[in-house]
């Protein structure tokens, strides 16, 4: 294996968790902060190093930095896969990954963007539903699955047979 696919692979990884402990850490907060907003006398369970860079911050700032890194991290595992596919592909293959990887992102966020629109349309109970698929869609888009996926589908169908 290339030694940049290596370092490449790991600097996925890390991004990886990265984005779960920032998340999960932000939701911690917002979490809390409603709570403790309903009078509710609530343990905060966000991690110190994330809480010393966010406590000041209210929760609907918090759901705008959420969607900041929303963006960052779907960017990220976007170039991941390019990056990828620059350094192991020919040219003529790696602009036919490109152009799959681009498209293929661009319909699950449009459908992640549908089901949640339409979801709006719905009783409570179906809306959470429907959220929570766009939700799990705009997720994939945001972690290593992404570019794997995408990776490992294209070199399947561009196997040449001897």
């Amino acid at each position: 294996m290339k030694l940049k696919n290596f370092f490449l692979i790991v600097f996925a990884i890390f991004f990886e968790y990265l984005r779960d402990y920032c998340f999960i850490n932000v939701n911690l907060y917002i979490e809390f902060l409603n709570n403790l907003n309903i009078g509710l006398n609530v343990f905060n369970y966000t991690d110190s190093l994330i809480l010393n860079i966010i406590k000041s911050f209210e929760a609907k700032t918090l759901i705008q930095i959420k969607w900041a890194m929303s963006l960052f991290f779907a960017i990220t595992f976007y170039f991941i896969g390019v990056l990828f596919s620059h350094w192991n592909f020919s040219k003529l293959r790696h602009k036919k990954f490109l152009k799959t990887h681009s498209i293929g992102g661009a319909v699950i966020l449009s459908f992640s963007l549908l089901i949640y629109i339409f979801g709006k349309f719905m009783n409570l109970e179906t809306q959470i539903n429907f959220y929570y698929v766009s939700l799990e869609l705009s997720h994939f888009i945001q972690s290593l699955l992404y570019p794997i996926s995408f990776l490992i589908l294209f070199s399947s169908f561009n196997i040449k047979k001897t």
